[in-house]
């Protein structure tokens, strides 16, 4: 039987090396875990068409649409410590805002003090901060009787109060519907559905870039 012969201090270093390094990869295993996504509770109904779907409220971080200097200090001044949160793809229409206190609390209080900005919570398509992210700009897409004809179209708004932003193309009858931004468009969508006037009702959803 052949027997190493390699030095005995040699071995014990070998050894330290393995149970550090070993150590260390545990240390850093549950900081990644948590760094990577946190659980989220409170959900919300959206309707696909005639799908129901459902996005969950991050509960801390505030999306601002067309960001500028003052909606910077305005964020500031009510959270001195929120910090801008990276997207996987920059987008110059979007920035999103870590925030200490609740996003809810936040973005009202956002809108309160800056009327003509555009504050929405942030949304997942899972029950994780991992998750697709969503918010709402403002305005919705809504799918009428395509048998309707202009005047009954109109009669529609109206009674409705409602301002349509632009016809879309798509289809017979399809319109981008002016709306204010955040939860003011997913509650307005979620109620023409359901009211069953329209054939579909939609946020018109900005939705986080994702490399596939």
């Amino acid at each position: 039987m052949k027997i190493s012969r390699i030095p005995a201090g040699k071995m014990l270093t070998a050894l330290l090396y393995a149970i550090l390094s070993l150590n260390v990869a545990c240390a850093m295993e549950p900081k990644q875990a948590t760094d990577k996504s946190t659980a989220l509770t409170q959900s919300y109904i959206w309707y696909d068409g005639d799908r129901e779907q459902k996005v969950w409220l991050n509960p801390q971080v505030v999306a601002e649409f067309n960001p500028s200097s003052e909606g910077e200090s305005l964020v500031k001044s009510i959270n001195p410590a929120a910090m801008i949160v990276p997207t996987k793809h920059k987008q110059a229409t979007i920035r999103l805002w870590q925030m200490d206190n609740t996003a809810d609390a936040a973005t009202r209080n956002l809108k309160a003090r800056l009327p003509q900005g555009r504050f929405s919570a942030v949304l997942h398509d899972g029950p994780s901060s991992g998750g697709r992210m969503r918010a709402l700009p403002g305005n919705i897409i809504v799918y009428l009787n395509p048998q309707w004809s202009e005047a009954e179209v109109s009669s529609w708004l109206a009674a409705h109060k409602l301002a349509v932003v632009k016809k879309l193309a798509i289809g017979p009858n399809i319109y981008v519907i002016k709306t204010g931004p955040g939860m003011e468009a997913l509650d307005t969508a979620n109620t023409l559905y359901r009211s069953g006037e329209v054939k579909a009702a939609f946020p018109d959803w900005w939705q986080e870039v994702v490399t596939r």
